[in-house]
């Protein structure tokens, strides 16, 4: 199959966008910071005498988790252009200003000592240096001086204009790049300047001054905040410090795309700032070539695929024989060779790719024009037979092969045991679509009684998320303001082990909650599963709420979770923040036997009832097994005469109709009568064949 791309994919250029660049003290994720630290310290004792590019900024830069994409740090991306001679622990996390991160326990303290003479230390930060109001003291700065100076080096020994509970220069952007400049080379170690990605921040077709980082008067202060990249250039030349100008090279890329293009492609949906992964790519691209300009480490730089997969491996674990099962992968491309042409990918034998998520094939293609393109890809995984299936997704232009792969990997499994399943909601701000995996379905998320707030970005286990909030105005709990997520075990029952949610209150500390549950439409009987009103720490998931829970879901039953906040303070505008609601736990389709061959059918006649214009007959079974047979049974009408609709019919069975036969057993040589109604508006000739099943349906 052929997928055409627009020509709006546009030109290889970097940018960025103007979104606070994190949460707020959500962000502050110590154990998330600590596990990184550890994390880089074991991987320390093995590359000790390797020279180390150490990452400086915020979540532009940090790296996610996987579960993430399309969002990407450009940090993350840059280890792929170095050899072996050159490792890069990636410091950067969300939320952080060049303030914050400078006395963060878990950030540049902890930091420091690990950087050792010979490294080189990549500085960058900006975007949430601009914060203000109660975030100010904490994060923000001005580029140079908040009494509106733009001498950075005289921005000291005098009270700050905004909190003059410190000195002026502990909110000043080119005082603290010259504390890290400073203390770096005190390490005998190389500082570098990066400035700030863009914003995506557009009038017309250019991007705004803001957006470059040159920020006027901010809430209710009183002097501009000035100019971020003109203060880190000036601490380059005061204090010759290599400099790459990437935000100017961030605003090449965007204006070239435009707007619309940029928005698909270089950032996320929830914001203009955060990049997506082909963005991602390309500002570690230009940033390498900057380094390279100025002779940093060239000797030690690669060449890199033009192909990114994101995630590059998926692994299906177990799934059942026969059912399919669904992941995405993010593909872009730049730098392609040739510039315009077909991009063709093969999967191995048990998988199949879309471009749709509608059309599945062996092999698809993509055609791209300008050298690059973004691109969802679905990969579908159904075992035919119980076996372990692996293989890897290839790709090609013209003939020749890339070396970029997707490495794939499933297990069939009979359909006897069980299977993880789950269905999860607002994983993307206000998506109330669900996303599913398993053998479940799902509804979308019903906002019920709530009015939606804007969504803010809060760390969510120490990575920038942009959530969606309610506002929770009740001062006490109102049964009839919730959100509600329904699902559905379809044809398997479904064992329920875990409900979980990360929830915090967003504006104030006062939203309280309950989480609670139930198997019927009107949710009565509703078991909660707090003990006491959930209480947070404003802006702050800090860790996901999880229960326990022993719910077993029977075929085409359905359990119902709904989230009742409201402000237990009495004051209104505060909201409840929510992120990754899910119900998870194992499905498993029922055991059924086809019991045809043990009974005999006797059919009577047809008769038509003039009154309500309907055919009425019966059948006979009778069980000729020997045995007692476990009911229930469905007595299922195979290939019924087209016009004809069996009326009593209870379900659908392989496209048959099939009526549900409700005793628990049948003995041996025991007979049930089973009655029948259909419509036949056509009075043709009634027909069909029929097959008996039994077991848990």
């Amino acid at each position: 199959m052929r997928h055409s791309l627009s020509a709006w994919i546009g030109a290889l250029v970097l940018a960025s966008g103007v979104a606070a660049c994190g949460g707020g003290a959500a962000d502050r994720d110590a154990a998330a910071a600590d596990r990184q630290l550890a994390t880089l310290d074991s991987v320390a004792t093995t590359t000790a005498t390797v020279p180390t590019i150490h990452m400086l900024g915020d979540s532009t830069m940090t790296a996610y988790a996987e579960d993430r994409r399309p969002q990407m740090g450009w940090g993350e991306a840059m280890p792929q252009f170095f050899d072996a001679g050159v490792k890069v622990d990636n410091w950067a996390l969300g939320g952080r200003s060049s303030r914050s991160f400078y006395y963060e326990a878990t950030r540049w303290p902890a930091i420091l000592p690990k950087i050792g003479a010979g490294d080189y230390v990549i500085i960058q930060f900006a975007h949430n240096d601009q914060k203000s109001g109660g975030d100010y003291a904490q994060f923000g700065t001005y580029a140079f001086c908040s009494d509106g100076s733009n001498d950075g080096e005289a921005c000291v020994g005098r009270p700050d204009k905004v909190d003059p509970t410190v000195d002026i220069s502990e909110h000043s952007y080119y005082q603290f790049l010259k504390k890290y400049v400073q203390q770096v080379r005190a390490r005998g170690a190389n500082p570098i300047l990066m400035s700030p990605i863009v914003r995506k921040y557009f009038s017309g077709t250019t991007i705004t001054p803001q957006g470059q980082h040159n920020v006027g008067i901010t809430g209710g202060e009183t002097v501009a905040r000035g100019d971020y990249v003109a203060a880190m250039k000036a601490v380059a030349a005061r204090y010759a410090v290599p400099f790459v100008d990437i935000t100017a090279e961030t605003r090449k890329i965007v204006e070239s795309y435009g707007n619309a293009a940029a928005t698909a492609n270089l950032y996320i949906a929830a914001d203009s700032t955060h990049p997506q992964v082909l963005f991602a790519n390309l500002i570690a691209k230009r940033a390498v070539e900057g380094l390279r300009g100025l002779g940093i480490l060239a000797g030690h730089m690669v060449p890199v695929t033009s192909l990114i997969a994101s995630p590059g491996t998926l692994d299906w674990s177990t799934r059942y024989v026969g059912v399919p099962a669904t992941k995405t992968v993010t593909l872009s491309a730049f730098d392609l060779i040739p510039a315009q042409g077909t991009m063709t990918m093969s999967a191995p034998a048990g998988f199949e790719l879309s471009l749709d998520n509608a059309t599945w094939s062996r092999n698809v293609t993509v055609d791209y024009a300008n050298g690059a393109f973004t691109q969802a890809l679905y990969v579908r995984f159904t075992a035919s037979e119980a076996r372990i299936y692996a293989g890897d997704v290839g790709f090609a232009i013209g003939g020749a092969t890339l070396p970029a792969t997707i490495a794939l990997r499933g297990e069939g499994v009979p359909a006897a045991g069980g299977i993880a399943s789950y269905a999860s909601w607002f994983k993307a701000a206000f998506a109330l679509a669900p996303v599913t995996d398993g053998l479940v379905s799902a509804d979308d998320a019903v906002v019920h009684g709530l009015v939606a707030s804007t969504s803010k970005v809060i760390a969510v286990d120490g990575q920038d998320t942009t959530v969606a909030r309610y506002v929770a105005n009740a001062p006490t709990r109102d049964n009839s303001q919730y959100l509600q997520f329904a699902v559905h075990a379809g044809t398997a029952t479904l064992s329920v082990d875990t409900i979980s949610a990360y929830l915090t209150s967003s504006g104030g500390s006062t939203v309280v909650a309950d989480i609670e549950y139930s198997a019927n439409p009107d949710f009565s009987g509703a078991t909660r599963l707090n003990t006491s009103a959930l209480t947070f720490v404003k802006d702050t998931f800090t860790a996901r709420l999880s229960y326990p829970a022993v719910v077993r879901v029977p075929p085409a039953g359905t359990l119902y979770v709904r989230i009742f906040p409201w402000n237990s303070a009495g004051v209104t505008g505060k909201t409840l923040a929510v992120y990754g609601v899910t119900v998870s736990g194992s499905a498993a389709t029922p055991a059924v036997a086809d019991a045809t061959s043990s009974f005999a059918l006797l059919r009577s006649g047809l008769s038509w009832n003039r009154i309500t214009n309907k055919y009425n007959a019966s059948i006979t079974l009778t069980n000729t097994s020997g045995a007692t047979l476990a009911g229930p049974f469905q007595l299922v009408f195979n290939n019924l005469t087209g016009g004809v609709t069996l009326d009593n019919a209870t379900g659908m069975r392989d496209g048959a109709p099939y009526v549900t036969i409700a005793a628990t057993s049948i003995a041996a040589g025991a007979s049930v009568t089973v009655p029948l109604s259909y419509s036949n508006p056509n009075k043709v000739a009634i027909g069909y064949t029929n097959s008996i099943f039994n077991g848990s349906f």
